[in-house]
């Protein structure tokens, strides 16, 4: 009975962990998934960022992955997904997978304490991934891959784990509020960015009101380039089409112009000027993305630039211009978005 007793418990504690199986992708309800007024020529993969704090079921069981089931938690990740809609959904049929995200709490532990809970999410976007290639997109297509902080982990997974033949249908990858590190540049298909037209390259982006408030999660950054400029530089760049901030509704709420921004070398990460740190400052991440930190912002900061890019890059896929070979190199993409909410 004992054994039993101890067999029981390690099920719980899974369950807890969310280390089970992952989620099968071919119902509807697995997807964020907007109704176009009409079909565009390209499609986008998607994941959300962190929305969910720790919760516990009606057993008082503590979860330290998100239930995608639970109406109230994919209320949470749906306003990041129209956020990444408004974004992308006039260039690409969009697509977000609901998907069993870490939540926050563990983000605060010691990276080998919360490593373990990244094997659920990394298996469901596998899984969500390996169904939009087969069953939605299927090679008609060419499709982006997009996503925010956690989901910015989950995009890099995947592109270290990308066929030729898939990578080959990619029109670029964005990742927004991640680290790309010299381990993982040296996959194939991790490719930096060189312009703002070269087809199956990486764009990361973080960015900061000043480089000590840069996150101690994202410190081995080596990817990166000015989406101003599309120029891997130290020189301050302006040519913001605008900050674009919106509601909880996802409409537009307040655009700044003037915004600037300049690559620091040493530490990877856009250096912004032209807005008050104070107003973007969140206390209760305070210990991850201190004052300075624009973190939660990375899509909004450059949200006018990086959106005409996306047209432009998909029109040249469309137009069948030659993918360009960029050297793998230092590159990366420092953006903001303003979302009141707490995504990590």
């Amino acid at each position: 009975m004992r054994h039993i007793t101890i067999i029981f418990l390690l099920l719980l504690y899974s369950c807890g962990r969310g280390q089970e199986a992952a989620y099968i992708y071919d119902d509807a309800s697995m997807w964020y998934r907007p109704t176009p007024a009409q079909e565009k020529a390209a499609d986008i993969f998607y994941v959300t960022p962190t929305c969910i704090w720790d919760y516990a079921d009606k057993n008082g069981i503590t979860h330290h992955n998100m239930n995608p089931k639970d109406s109230s938690q994919r209320a949470a990740v749906d306003y990041a997904n129209r956020l990444a809609y408004n974004l992308f959904g006039e260039s690409c049929n969009f697509f977000s997978p609901y998907y069993r995200q870490m939540t926050m709490n563990p983000w605060f532990w010691t990276p080998s304490e919360f490593t373990p809970l990244l094997k659920a999410p990394q298996d469901d976007i596998k899984e969500a991934f390996s169904y939009f290639i087969e069953n939605i997109n299927r090679g008609e297509r060419p499709f982006i891959l997009a996503g925010h902080s956690q989901g910015g982990r989950m995009v890099l997974e995947l592109l270290k784990q990308m066929s030729g033949e898939v990578h080959e249908r990619m029109v670029a990858a964005y990742i927004f509020g991640w680290e790309v590190t010299d381990e993982d540049a040296g996959y194939q298909y991790v490719i930096p960015a060189a312009d703002s037209l070269d087809r199956g390259v990486t764009i990361c982006i973080n960015s900061v009101a000043r480089v000590e408030a840069v996150s101690p999660l994202l410190s081995h950054n080596t990817l990166a380039i000015n989406p101003l400029s599309w120029q891997r530089d130290t020189v301050t760049a302006g040519g913001n089409l605008g900050c674009c901030f919106f509601d909880f509704q996802g409409q537009l709420k307040e655009v700044v112009y003037g915004v600037t921004a300049k690559l620091d070398i040493g530490t990877n990460t856009l250096v912004v000027r032209g807005l008050n740190p104070d107003k973007y400052y969140h206390h209760s991440i305070e210990k991850l993305f201190g004052r300075g930190n624009y973190h939660i912002e990375e899509l909004n900061l450059y949200f006018l630039n990086i959106k005409q890019n996306v047209a432009r890059r998909i029109a040249a896929a469309r137009d069948g211009q030659p993918r360009q070979a960029a050297q793998p190199s230092i590159c990366q993409l420092s953006s903001a978005i303003s979302l009141d909410l707490i995504a990590w």
